[in-house]
């Protein structure tokens, strides 16, 4: 997006042995307190730290990242989003994960917001570490696809896996027809992970990402099955790290077009 309107903010995370985790300088202590980061009259940007569910996961549940907004703007509750408990959350980052999330504030930005999921409007950036060395297959998982040069997409539907169904695994494009009972599609389509950017840094590999729509553990997933699991990651075979709990995964951009006005927005967490 061009000419339009972009902020960027700083925010800490550890550091990791062998370097900093994306090779950024932050200012917010890990485990810290949600952070409103922007707000407009139509939607407000959040950074949501580690160990904080995006959404309640039952009625009565209230510690979560809606409810900590709620109480800065309680109308939120009322908007009518894609689920009952979500209000107007735009979309949701897994548990362990941190970076920025968007909520709107009116149900007719919810609604334009929505419209530009749909249609690919929305893109989502994460950063993410793995170790150099590549990790064994986890069982479940089929064999990973060829890899070539960045920019590279994964792409693949999505099943349930293990005890409580709490993972998952990919499944090929080519072996899911989309009426497959027991496999999640996007409107029909593979959901996809692009890789922009990989490189070897100060002990690991460092990964650029981007999604337009995502699924539970897409990006997370996708990593693993290609043999670049996210440091810290034990749902997924990531290597552990002397910060332990800490998912070495961050969605540090968000770029979406003004519900009121039109014009492109760019929200990042950037190197100072």
């Amino acid at each position: 997006m061009k000419n339009g309107y972009e902020k960027t903010y700083k925010v800490m995370m550890p550091r990791l042995q062998g370097g900093d985790f994306l090779g950024r300088t932050y200012h917010l202590p890990l485990g810290a307190v949600p952070y409103l980061l922007d707000e407009t009259p139509a939607y407000a940007v959040v950074f949501k730290p580690p160990h904080i569910h995006s959404v309640p996961l039952k009625l009565d549940g209230t510690k979560n990242l809606l409810h900590w907004y709620a109480r800065i703007f309680p109308e939120v509750l009322q908007i009518q989003g894609r689920k009952l408990l979500e209000g107007g959350i735009l979309h949701r980052l897994d548990y362990d994960t941190q970076g920025l999330v968007l909520f709107a504030k009116t149900q007719a930005a919810m609604d334009q917001l929505n419209t530009q999921q749909e249609t690919g409007l929305f893109i989502k950036e994460y950063g993410a570490l793995s170790a150099l060395a590549p990790a064994d297959p986890l069982p479940g998982f089929p064999p990973a696809p060829p890899l070539g040069s960045t920019p590279l997409i994964i792409a693949s539907a999505f099943r349930p896996y293990g005890p409580g169904r709490k993972a998952v695994r990919p499944v090929p494009v080519t072996t899911v027809p989309v009426t497959a009972k027991d496999s999640a599609l996007d409107q029909g389509k593979p959901y996809q992970t692009e890789i922009t950017a990989l490189t070897h840094t100060q002990g690991f590999i460092r990964l650029s990402l981007r999604i337009k729509r995502g699924f539970r553990h897409q990006i997370r997933c996708h990593l693993a099955w290609i043999g670049h699991p996210i440091l810290n990651d034990t749902h997924y075979g990531g290597a552990a790290t002397q910060v332990p709990g800490f998912l070495a995964l961050c969605a540090q951009g968000i770029s979406f077009y003004d519900p009121d006005s039109g014009e492109p927005r760019h929200y990042t967490i950037s190197p100072s």
